[in-house]
């Protein structure tokens, strides 16, 4: 009986990849690059996306310091910084050293193993972000030692347009996209503004708020920076606590900031799928620290979230939070990013919430704008359950 079970699991697993593994358009091209280094192209190396998750073969995360090995089993382990994740292509699972198993497993394709790459980003530390260029895609995957993204863009324009030019066949010197032309060269980026130190309004209070998964190799310095200014903030962190680094989250909440969980939902989100989600996290943020947490925000604002939805949440007892600027850290460099945001404040003297996040740039904005508060006299705070919420949606409850 076992044995046909395993005979009807398996069949059912190959209908699933039959429905889910469909060839993209011939037309449709996906880089990859790791820091600042663009990868070779091919149908072989080429990120895929099943399911909803981005792959890419295991191979592309060994730059970045993540070893692997596979067993006589079949079963591929990847370690780096003390966090290991086994992979089963046989079996379908995925569990990490503490025998936490996860949804999204590793499959066998173009003569290798593809793995989530969501999953393991979360899992060792590191960040991926997806970037448009000549009409295609480059999934881009880094350390936090690389330049921002848009200087990568720029920098590498020549060499993305002519690996696609190479991949899909095109003459060298002609448009890689239809009715496309080769790029201009990039513009002088503009200085940076001065900063105001006597301005003639500043806000009422600043909540310092970090948006995103925790990363092991840029967080701890913003906790660093956070703690040499003497201040505390909140960490928005993902629902989807499977990407959360455990000690980093432990030490947020040690440190005296506050934690809070981060929707990715629209109007057509089921209401018992983000509950469900806020619970399970709930659920990780407890076992971990011993809290739980019922401020939430949602990642494109609470209004974008339909009464119903925003009623079923306040009733089951969470309250929403929006940001109202964001410091830009993720996209500028750290003294771009402070001179900006703080002329920014230097136009209200009403209460903002701060959003940064958890990149190269950010531990360095943070330094910069709290020791700007310090002389402006702007009171850094957490938020806290007690205070009327802040959102786009108006809704104070």
């Amino acid at each position: 009986m076992r044995s046909r079970l395993k005979k009807v699991l398996g069949l059912l697993l190959c209908v699933a990849l039959a429905l889910v593994w469909l060839p993209a358009p011939a037309h449709a091209v996906t880089l990859t690059a790791v820091n600042d280094t663009l990868l070779p192209l091919s149908d072989s190396t080429m990120p895929t996306r099943m399911g909803g998750e981005l792959y890419v073969p295991y191979s592309v995360f060994s730059s970045l310091g993540v070893s692997a090995s596979s067993s006589e089993d079949g079963v591929l382990s990847m370690s780096a910084a003390g966090e290991t994740l086994s992979f089963s292509t046989a079996e379908g699972y995925v569990y990490d050293q503490n025998l936490t198993s996860y949804a999204t497993p590793a499959y066998d394709m173009n003569g290798t193993v593809y793995v989530p790459v969501k999953l393991c980003c979360g899992k060792f530390g590191l960040g991926y972000s997806t970037l448009s260029a000549y009409g295609e895609t480059v999934l881009r995957i880094t350390d936090g030692s690389a330049q921002s993204d848009s200087s990568f863009v720029s920098s590498k324009s020549g060499e993305i347009e002519s690996a696609i030019n190479t991949y899909k066949g095109i003459p060298d010197g002609q448009p890689s996209g239809q009715g496309q032309e080769t790029q201009p060269t990039q513009p002088i980026e503009p200085p940076i503004p001065e900063v105001e130190e006597k301005p003639a309004q500043k806000p009422a209070r600043v909540y310092l708020t970090f948006y995103g998964t925790p990363m092991t190799s840029t967080t701890p310095d913003i906790l660093d920076a956070l703690k040499q200014a003497g201040c505390t903030a909140t960490f928005f962190l993902p629902a989807d606590s499977t990407t959360w680094p455990d000690d980093v989250i432990r030490r947020i909440v040690a440190e005296g900031h506050m934690p809070a969980l981060q929707l990715d939902a629209d109007g057509q989100t089921a209401v018992d799928s983000m509950l469900a989600d806020l619970s399970a996290a709930n659920e990780r943020l407890t076992l971990l620290t011993g809290l739980s947490t019922r401020i939430v925000s949602n990642d494109s604002g609470c209004d974008k979230l339909t009464q119903a939805q925003r009623d079923a949440l306040v009733k089951a007892g969470y309250r929403l939070w929006d940001s109202t600027l964001d410091s830009g850290d993720s996209t500028q460099s750290a003294a771009r990013a402070y001179a900006t945001t703080a002329q920014r404040f230097a136009a209200t003297n009403a209460t903002v919430v701060l959003r940064l996040h958890h990149s190269k740039n950010t531990a360095q904005t943070v330094e910069l704008l709290t020791g700007y508060m310090s002389r402006q006299g702007i009171p850094a705070v957490r938020i806290q359950l007690s205070v009327d919420p802040i959102n786009a949606a108006s809704d104070k409850r």
